[in-house]
């Protein structure tokens, strides 16, 4: 941890500001544990504990006692999350309470993500210091500032950062308008300084100097955005908030280590990897994934990321399976080990160019699902099926009544019936010249092996609206 004078005067700030409504105990508990305790990995953190009951609290011998719940503040401005009022925003909190993540989708609150979400929320409560969140890929970083911000009814505003991010995409710029006149274009986080938004800057640590020197002046405590185009300084929104997120440098390519100096304006939060009993809660309840084929994708992805480790230390562990893609991976709702096993495959080898790799893979997949692995097998199934079936529901355009599809050899229900589906989406809004080009094409597509294993990747993608990446030689 980086301590400074800068941190202990953030403590009293906080304490000072909180102990009229939460008491000056609560208070002073709270401050210490928001600049002090976020910085420590969950082993070191009791005895940090320790230290404040010692020197801060004498006479307290139950710190729960403490942190029992203050009245709420007058006016209906606030929102009651865990054991902290947190200010609202302007808007509707969502219907599915506490489990919504404001975007429709299951939120599982387990004890390590409910620990960090207290740390989160104890920060925002004072709103004035922007906060970091460091920690592995996939470990829900920008996940939980986006909950807290649907939970409390604020507009969560990202801007992804990476090497070649340009200052414009943050402050804006001259652009036509519609009479071809140059007028000023606000950038994201100018629009979100004036109005009150919470803003996530994404991988911090991908972006150039000029953006992060840019941001100086809004992360002292003065708070003020300044912008050359407009010769005008911007004073930050009272609801406002700054978060950013960075993996750790030296652990992944391409990231660089902040000053100390500029880390020091943070408040600074590690996120730690989601504990395995956690991370199969998770699969199960969010993606309604059967409890033994979570643990099962748990257990694949620590031996993946366990064997990554040990043969190619410059990839990291999470060279092969980050937690994103074991979401992935679950979400395509594979009944029995057999599909599940070759969902796996399909999502995580077929991506990697050495043969070795994917035949690690397999291995892996086959031992723990106890299944055996091959996709060639899997080409071969669907193969030139969905093409087949395809240009059967072209030709079965504008007939009264559709015939039945032929099933390819080995080819699924679901895939006769998505394939169906789909030709005949595409052949709805087709001019008759426009159905004969596109049945010829299909005549002459030639289906070798590269082009059945290239079809069968992306027609699960698509089934799945997954999105897809291309990579290969010109040509």
């Amino acid at each position: 941890p980086a301590y400074s004078l800068r941190t202990l005067c953030r403590a009293l700030d906080y304490a000072r500001t909180t102990a009229p409504h939460y008491g000056l105990q609560r208070a002073l508990y709270d401050g210490f544990s928001m600049a002090f305790a976020t910085q420590l990995s969950p082993e070191s953190e009791p005895r940090l504990e320790a230290l404040l009951q010692k020197y801060l609290l004498p006479g307290v011998k139950n710190i729960k006692s403490l942190l029992r719940t203050p009245p709420e503040p007058a006016g209906d401005t606030h929102v009651l999350f865990e054991h902290f009022w947190l200010k609202r925003g302007p808007l509707p909190l969502p219907e599915g309470g506490r489990d919504d993540d404001g975007a429709a989708r299951r939120f599982v609150l387990t004890p390590s993500v409910k620990r960090q979400l207290v740390n989160l929320a104890r920060a925002v409560l004072v709103r004035k210091h922007p906060i970091l969140l460091q920690g592995p890929t996939s470990s829900g970083k920008t996940s939980l500032v986006g909950y807290l911000a649907a939970q409390t009814g604020h507009k969560l505003v990202r801007i992804n950062n990476h090497e070649h991010t340009d200052l414009q995409e943050y402050l804006g710029s001259y652009v036509a308008d519609s009479s071809g006149r140059l007028a000023f274009r606000e950038g994201a986080l100018v629009t979100a300084v004036r109005e009150g938004h919470w803003v996530v800057l994404d991988e911090l640590n991908l972006a150039p100097s000029d953006v992060l020197e840019a941001l100086n002046r809004l992360l002292d405590d003065n708070r003020e955005l300044f912008v050359p185009e407009l010769n005008e300084v911007v004073k930050p929104h009272p609801a406002f908030m700054l978060f950013a997120t960075q993996n750790p440098p030296g652990a992944y390519a391409g990231r660089k280590a902040l000053s100390r100096a500029f880390r020091s304006r943070f408040l600074e939060l590690h996120i730690e990897d989601i504990p395995d009993g956690e991370l199969a809660e998770i699969l199960e309840r969010r993606c309604a994934l059967p409890a033994s084929y979570a643990k099962r994708l748990v257990t694949a992805m620590r031996e993946l990321q366990r064997r990554r480790q040990a043969t190619n230390v410059f990839a990291g562990k999470h060279g092969f399976i980050t937690p994103r893609d074991l979401f992935k991976w679950a979400e395509r709702g594979a009944v029995g080990y057999q599909a599940l096993a070759e969902d796996g495959a399909l999502i995580l080898g077929e991506r990697l160019r050495s043969a070795e790799e994917r035949q690690v893979v397999a291995d892996v997949l086959a031992r723990v699902m106890n299944a055996k692995v091959d996709l060639e097998a899997v080409f071969a199934r669907e193969g030139d099926a969905p093409v087949r079936q395809l240009e059967a529901a072209l030709q079965q355009h504008n007939q009264p009544a559709p015939a039945t599809t032929p099933h390819s050899i080995g080819a699924s229900t679901n895939n006769v019936q998505h394939s169906q589906r789909v030709g005949s989406e595409a052949a709805e809004g087709c001019s008759g010249e426009e159905l004969q080009a596109l049945q010829q094409a299909l005549r002459g597509v030639v289906w070798t092996r590269s082009m059945r294993r290239m079809y069968t990747l992306v027609d699960r993608c698509l089934r799945h609206m997954e999105p897809v990446l291309l990579v290969g030689e010109t040509g």
